[in-house]
């Protein structure tokens, strides 16, 4: 499929996160020196589900942290369903390279983010 989805909040990206049956509107924050999936904070998955698996990562400041994560899927505008993994850690939602990478991505002037396939 090819298209264009169009962010004016810079430099963010609409998400559509499904995970467990529960599906959610979320704006990323793109990190482009992230290469996992997608980063959620706590409360997106309600503490009682035991997660999927749980992951290592490695901070900005080196420090290593494991973190639960959960099988999901993503949309970015009618681009998806992608199957993806979800990390609860941190205080933002964040979309990786991981994600990212499937498509022609423009940052535009810090005004907007293009996103093209």
């Amino acid at each position: 499929m090819t298209g264009r989805v169009i962010s004016a909040r810079f430099p963010y990206l609409p998400l559509e996160l499904t995970v467990r049956g529960r599906t959610e509107q979320v704006e990323a924050l793109l990190d482009t020196g992230f290469d996992g999936d997608i980063v959620l904070p706590a409360g997106f998955v309600p503490d009682e589900r035991h997660p999927d698996t749980y992951l290592q990562w490695i901070l900005a400041d080196g420090s290593l942290v494991q973190a639960p994560a959960y099988l999901g899927t993503v949309m970015i505008g009618a681009f998806g369903p992608f199957d993806c993994l979800i990390t609860v850690l941190g205080e933002e939602a964040i979309v990786g390279r991981f994600i990212t990478d499937r498509f022609a991505i423009t940052l535009d002037h810090g005004v907007r983010v293009i996103v093209e396939r």
